[in-house]
């Protein structure tokens, strides 16, 4: 079992700081419980098995998708194209829009009980909670991804350093 460490104001500060530097492929996690659709921008998720195919995605436990992906068990992790950091924007709180609203912007597959699917995404990991775990502030999912779609698209955009940007691919 891992105990909770007490840090210090600078060492909490320079965490702040070293996980704002760190660059993440952006995603809008959906989920869709009591017959309402959830979306939240996140960076902190990451492949985790091929057997079973399955990623690991962290989640405040005071999002509004939290809580409808711990009720619903299913969530999808749409990843963002380059040209999408609005749509990040508007999923994270950064642009003031209550939870359905925010689903008028983007190309939405929305209905039949599952999470929302952006079309013309990098690409979509529908998927089932495993397992999840409290630790701290946040809640961390183990889920196996169930179907898979690709857009056309293959570059992701990512944030880092508090700014939203592009990996360009590298020439062979």
């Amino acid at each position: 079992m891992i105990t909770a460490v007490s840090a210090t104001p600078d060492v909490r500060s320079a965490f702040l700081e070293s996980m704002a530097r760190l660059a993440s492929a952006v995603h809008i996690v959906t989920a869709h419980s009591g017959g309402r659709d959830y979306g939240m921008t996140a960076t902190a998720a990451m492949s985790l098995s091929t057997e079973p195919l399955s990623i690991l995605i962290s989640i405040h436990r005071d999002a509004s998708a939290h809580d409808a992906i711990v009720s619903g068990g299913r969530m999808c992790l749409n990843t963002l194209r380059p040209d999408q950091a609005e749509l990040a924007r508007i999923f994270s709180g950064m642009i003031e829009l209550d939870g359905r609203s925010r689903f008028d912007f983007g190309e939405w597959q929305l209905g039949a009980g599952q999470p929302a699917q952006l079309r013309g995404a990098v690409s979509c990991l529908n998927c089932a909670v495993l397992e999840s775990h409290p630790i701290g502030t946040h809640r961390v999912f183990a889920c196996g991804v169930t179907s898979v779609s690709l857009g056309e698209e293959a570059r992701s955009l990512v944030y880092g350093n508090r700014r939203f940007g592009v990996m360009e691919n590298e020439e062979r």
